[in-house]
């Protein structure tokens, strides 16, 4: 694609149209887009990035030195390539992106599914029944992919090889970095789904309210046609009074449990009777966000039960493994927030109020650290033993961590503290007997660990398992 027809794109497009031309365009071939100046190869337009750890001008020169035919810059290089100038590259690279691929989300239907907790299984949830409709569709989200939200020309490129494979529709999970950070910007979104909001990513949005804010971007109706919100949720309410597109409020009010188990659930929803796979209230909840975005998609009650009742477990959310019953009920889930480890142990309660339980979970480095005091006072309320270990750790100190969460117990001295995680786990298992449980929090179906800045292989469920099957004492 010549650069020239690239920004005439462009312009058309954008909303801000401050743009400026250093050196010549007409000829210029573009035959791909990058910001990594690692990945550059020859005929790629380079965008230059400014992050909050390094910024991307400062690798322009490397990525001339790969073959970048051009560069989009926020300030102009002394360097000998054309330059397009711009007030954001981000917000650019979002649009070319989307130029560049042919705007592909106008041939597709898409599902944008944000929130806290929950994105994951609620994506899976919807896919499962569109599939089981007969439609052909696909998720885009944390199951596939170090981003939950993949960058611009990664997500616009996607889009571009599923619509030309015949795919119809996309369900896929929007987090809070992606909103803020434009990776979905000049996206045209069908439907947007909004699950709850709670403390999390502190340490990269001011505060709260910059943290719900971002989140209800999503719901512009330049970029999102109608929405399905949990108005049980306070934000969500919130969210519903504020935006001005179709909404559909969705509560627990809408179904009626019949039966919780580690195994399952049973609900009434619409007079008629749903035997879901999935366990935890949290999860009705992900159910009937579902169910209502599947309704306004056109899907008629019988392809929803239908898909609801076939969709699997989502691995390392709320995942039950099967043991025996000499041992205790092991429970893996990625919950790494205060809400997140909340509502997992007000599940294990209302299915088996009188089981002991016990919960080994760590705190995330170099990442939103006020929350920790929290989940350690949560943990502690709702679980019997406490065993707290590191997570992924990255940079930081995990003694550290530890000890930042343990200014939440309020009796610390009951705290088993066990720095490496697999001994954690092991200590919480081989403690634990019939009939108990043990939910092991933080990291899903993660299956690396990072320390110091390298991705060591780390899998919550294998080392259970393992310790099930006896082959880890």
């Amino acid at each position: 694609m010549k650069l020239t027809e690239l920004i005439a794109e462009y312009e058309v497009c954008t909303p801000t149209k401050s743009l400026v031309i250093l050196g010549e365009s007409q000829d210029i071939d573009i035959t791909g887009l990058n910001f990594d100046s690692r990945k550059v190869v020859a005929g790629d337009l380079y965008f230059c990035i400014t992050g909050h750890v390094h910024d991307g001008h400062e690798y322009a020169q490397k990525a001339l030195e790969a073959g970048a035919v051009a560069l989009v810059v926020e300030r102009e290089l002394e360097i000998p390539l054309t330059q397009i100038l711009v007030e954001d590259t981000r917000e650019a690279m979002a649009y070319i992106s989307c130029a560049f691929f042919g705007f592909p989300s106008k041939e597709l239907k898409i599902i944008g599914v944000t929130g806290t907790n929950g994105k994951t299984t609620t994506t899976q949830l919807i896919n499962q029944i569109l599939k089981t409709s007969g439609l052909t569709s696909e998720s885009i989200g944390t199951l596939d992919g170090p981003l939950t939200t993949p960058e611009a020309p990664n997500l616009q490129s996607k889009f571009r090889t599923l619509a030309n494979a015949g795919v119809k529709s996309i369900v896929m999970e929007v987090s809070s970095h992606a909103l803020s950070q434009h990776r979905t910007t000049g996206t045209q979104f069908d439907i947007g789904v909004f699950t709850n909001l709670s403390h999390d990513h502190l340490d990269y949005h001011a505060d709260i309210e910059e943290y719900f804010e971002t989140k209800s971007s999503l719901f512009a109706p330049n970029f999102c046609k109608s929405a399905v919100i949990n108005t049980d949720d306070p934000y969500g309410l919130r969210l519903a009074d504020l935006i001005d597109i179709e909404t559909v409020e969705v509560s627990p009010q809408n179904a009626e449990v019949i039966d919780e188990r580690f195994d399952g659930t049973t609900l009434l929803w619409n007079g008629r009777k749903i035997e879901l796979q999935v366990s935890g209230r949290f999860n009705i909840d992900n159910a009937l966000l579902a169910a209502s975005t599947c309704q306004l998609f056109g899907i008629e009650d019988d392809g929803i039960i239908n898909g609801l009742e076939a969709a699997k477990p989502v691995p390392g959310r709320f995942e039950v493994l099967e043991g025996s019953e000499k041992n205790p009920t092991i429970i893996v889930d990625y919950s790494h927030t205060p809400a997140g480890i909340e509502n997992v142990l007000k599940a294990v309660q209302r299915i088996d109020s009188k089981a002991r339980t016990s919960i080994v979970f760590g705190c995330g480095g170099n990442r939103d650290s006020s929350k920790r005091p929290k989940m350690a006072h949560i943990a502690e309320t709702f679980a019997d033993q406490v065993i707290i270990t590191s997570d992924n750790p990255r940079n930081e100190d995990p003694e550290k961590i530890i000890k930042q969460a343990m200014t939440g117990f309020k009796n610390p001295e009951a705290v088993i503290i066990e720095v490496d995680r697999k001994s954690a786990i092991i200590r919480a298992i081989t403690s634990s007997q019939s009939g108990e449980v043990v939910v092991i929090a933080g990291k899903g179906d993660e299956t690396t660990q990072e320390i110091l800045g390298k991705l060591e292989p780390f899998n919550d469920r294998v080392i259970a398992l393992n310790v099930l099957q006896g082959d880890i004492k």
